[in-house]
């Protein structure tokens, strides 16, 4: 078996494989936009071979993050996949070293990162180095203090601009770690996505703003539930007129609202007194990064993040 670098024409064989191991396809679409079209850079992959036959695969994704006042090139950690035929010889982690080399010695990472699942947690902490930052906690709200009513005073945004850039600068100011929520990130990834529909829910009066997406709930039956992407309202006083309105303009029953938001957040008390609370699924949160020159990065306070952070949602 050997390790290849990623070129132009394996991405057949990449959602193939992809379609053998998680039982689902990825659009060729949603690839290009993922891993070709990403404002901070191309992908980064390793390939294992046997032969003409693709058995492994790692991938990540550049991501721009800054980090105290400076901005860093970063790579969030994706799909590791290994042909089922081929489990327990160490693909995964001889993919990733060789990955790991390439990033930290010739393209100027200075950090992976990512929410490794269940399955391949154990083996970026134990075999790769990777150190655990955090169980990120789901905060829910239902809504049955909520009645459905439109606002006059919110709309639909259909772009982003330095306004939306600058309220989620400020929103995120206390923390020095925090991906670079540029215009152009904003917009490739909620706006140029091809498989997921995400809306801009906005203030016509000041631009304060959430981007959601809405999910079909797994707690309530025939209901759903509305995940809050990014999160730039400033004045707490605002959610319930925003709750009501997103509820009325959905033509579905929604159950629930939800979000990631750090402890450390000033809003994350504020979001506790209307009725949010801990519940449900939990996610790792991990990075590997230089303890010498970036110490701060595994000081979990030290994180902003949001569900938008994460490529599952």
């Amino acid at each position: 078996m050997e390790i290849r670098d990623y070129k132009k024409g394996d991405e057949i064989e990449i959602l193939h494989l992809f379609e053998m191991v998680f039982k689902k396809p990825m659009s060729i679409e949603y690839w290009l936009w993922r891993f070709e079209n990403n404002p901070a850079g191309k992908h980064f992959i390793k390939l294992m071979w046997d032969n003409d036959k693709l058995v492994g695969h790692y991938a990540v994704s550049p991501v721009m993050m800054q980090i105290e006042d400076s901005n860093f090139l970063t790579s969030l950690s994706m799909s590791t996949m290994t042909h089922p035929e081929y489990g327990g010889r160490g693909i995964f982690k001889d993919l990733a070293s060789s990955i790991y080399d390439q990033l930290e010695n010739e393209k100027g990472v200075v950090s992976i990162w990512g929410y490794p699942n269940g399955n391949s947690h154990y083996g970026f902490v134990k075999n790769l180095g990777w150190k655990d930052l955090a169980v990120v906690h789901t905060l829910g709200m239902t809504t049955e203090r909520l009645t459905a009513k439109l606002s006059e005073r919110i709309e639909i945004g259909l772009s982003f601009s330095n306004l939306h850039a600058q309220i989620l600068s400020e929103c995120s100011a206390p923390f020095s770690v925090k991906i670079n929520r540029s215009v152009a990130y904003l917009k490739w990834r909620y706006i140029d996505n091809p498989s997921n529909k995400y809306t801009i829910f906005q203030f016509k009066d000041s631009n304060e703003f959430i981007v959601t997406k809405l999910y079909k709930s797994p707690n309530i039956s025939d209901t759903w539930e509305v995940f809050i992407m990014e999160f730039g309202i400033k004045d707490i006083a605002k959610i319930h007129e925003l709750f009501e309105h997103i509820m009325a303009y959905y033509n579905e029953p929604i159950s629930r609202f939800c979000i990631w938001m750090s402890l450390w957040h000033t809003m994350h008390i504020q979001l506790e007194k209307i009725g949010f609370v801990p519940f449900g699924k939990q996610t790792f949160l991990g990075a590997k990064y230089d303890e010498n020159s970036f110490n701060l990065l595994g000081n979990f306070r030290n994180w902003y993040y949001s569900f938008g952070d994460s490529d599952v949602y």
